[in-house]
């Protein structure tokens, strides 16, 4: 059974129930209260009546039948009598008979001087109520009978139940028809968000429900809309690292295809023999230059790869120590091409993951050494800032196009490849840089102009685990 449908027969059985029982009980209940009234009346009238006839007998010497039907004339009369039947008797003699006499001739009672007894007599459609009592005179006993009818409040009940089960159909007619309508609204906003769910189970992940009720369902869909919301982010972001991976992969072959390919057609010519004292050292220069490159090349695809899966932990280090030994690294890179590095830094302490920040300012500043001309500047001043603290490196090299700077970061990418080639490059520097500052939970900001160097300024925080370590 479907929730709709569920929906239905649970609205239609709880107004047939609560229509039902409730219209059953309160007809029932003023059924009996009426009856209870009619039998009090009744009950009265035969006391009058009783008490009236006790009083004829007992003040009257000679035979009281003359008066006795005086008596109940003069009730009739006054609209005072109700029975249907009424006898007198005195030691089995009837003195005094009124109305049919079979509707109590088949019912004996007894019962005690001076009290009275009833019982109901339930005839198909016909209600009675019998009535006898014996009475003491001076010189007798009476016996005294009535009947009086009960079925005006009988039929009046059944009435009021027959025109009950009818307004009770049309009653469940229409709470049958208000469950459908109401059913049909909800379940309508449900399969909004089934067929959404459907949708994007097919693919389309751009489903959404929007449903605007103003309740909870709309609070649902707003929650679905959320939650498919961040299914096609992460998805999206799965796809895209599925494809840098794949792009990733296809320029880790492509540049270990290239020096393989002149490390082994060298290598060829070296075994077959026949090159002169000149070729032979041409040839194994290159292969060792090449193999410098793969070797290279090889350290930082593992770098990332390490970077990837490493958890790093954070040290408390002088900024100023911490870039003499920068200075010290990279100066003789900067001599050997004839470039000016000039390094300045604030004697403040830091948190970093010093090996990452090494490797971070090396690559940088090994670019902006490689960018440059000879006789040109390059620049580095290192400054502490408010949660963390700040390189910047500028350079008077050639300097890119903006088109140029939202893909230096990207694996392989190169501005120039030929120079690159020339200088060993493999074209991961950048994207290692990025990896170490994304670790650092910092930025990097690149600007340059072409002709007018280049300048990269990056910002490092301690947010990561930190653990307490004095380097001076």
């Amino acid at each position: 059974m479907n929730y709709r449908l569920k929906l239905i027969v649970s609205f239609a059985l709880l107004i047939s129930l609560a229509f039902g029982i409730g219209g059953t009980l309160l007809i029932s209940s003023s059924y009996y209260s009426l009856l209870g009234e009619e039998e009090s009346a009744i009950i009265n009238e035969y006391e009058t009546l009783q008490n009236n006839l006790m009083m004829i007998n007992h003040f009257s010497s000679a035979s009281s039948a003359q008066n006795m039907q005086e008596l109940i004339d003069q009730m009739v009369e006054r609209n005072m009598a109700h029975w249907q039947a009424l006898s007198i008797k005195s030691s089995g003699e009837t003195i005094l008979e009124s109305g049919d006499q079979s509707l109590i001739l088949n019912y004996v009672n007894s019962t005690k001087e001076g009290t009275y007894s009833y019982v109901h007599i339930n005839e198909g459609s016909s209600r009675r109520l019998l009535l006898y009592s014996k009475m003491s005179t001076k010189n007798d006993v009476l016996d005294l009978r009535a009947s009086f009818d009960l079925s005006t409040s009988y039929k009046q009940w059944k009435s009021q139940l027959r025109m009950f089960w009818a307004i009770y159909v049309m009653v469940v007619i229409l709470g049958v028809a208000v469950a459908i309508l109401f059913a049909n609204i909800l379940t309508k906003r449900l399969q909004s968000l089934t067929n959404a769910t459907k949708e994007i189970a097919g693919g389309n992940l751009s489903m959404r429900t929007g449903l605007r009720t103003d309740d909870e369902f709309e609070q649902l869909s707003r929650d679905f809309d959320i939650m498919a919301d961040q299914l096609q982010e992460n998805i999206q972001q799965l796809k895209e690292d599925v494809q840098r991976k794949e792009n990733f992969m296809g320029a880790v072959a492509h540049e270990l295809k290239t020096p393989l390919t002149s490390i082994i057609g060298y290598a060829d010519l070296m075994r077959q023999g026949g090159l002169d004292e000149g070729d032979r050292l041409t040839a194994a220069n290159y292969i060792y230059s090449e193999g410098q490159r793969l070797e290279k090349l090889s350290h930082k695809i593992l770098d990332l790869l390490l970077m990837e899966k490493d958890t790093f932990t954070l040290r408390k280090i002088s900024m100023r120590s911490f870039m003499e030994q920068i200075l010290t690294t990279t100066y003789p890179l900067a001599r050997k091409k004839n470039v000016n590095l000039v390094v300045s830094s604030d004697d403040v302490y830091i948190f970093i993951e010093p090996d990452l920040a090494k490797s971070l300012l090396y690559n940088l500043i090994d670019n902006a050494i490689k960018a440059t001309p000879e006789g040109g500047n390059v620049k580095v001043i290192a400054r502490g800032i408010k949660g963390g603290c700040e390189f910047d490196i500028s350079d008077t090299g050639c300097g890119m196009e903006n088109k140029e700077l939202a893909k230096i970061t990207e694996a392989f990418y190169r501005v120039d490849k030929s120079r690159s080639r020339a200088q060993g490059g493999a074209g991961l520097g950048l994207t290692l840089c990025k990896r170490i500052v994304d670790l650092h939970n910092g930025n990097m900001v690149f600007t340059s102009k072409p002709g007018s160097g280049s300048r990269v300024v990056v910002q490092l925080f301690g947010n990561m685990s930190q653990e307490v370590d004095y380097e001076k």
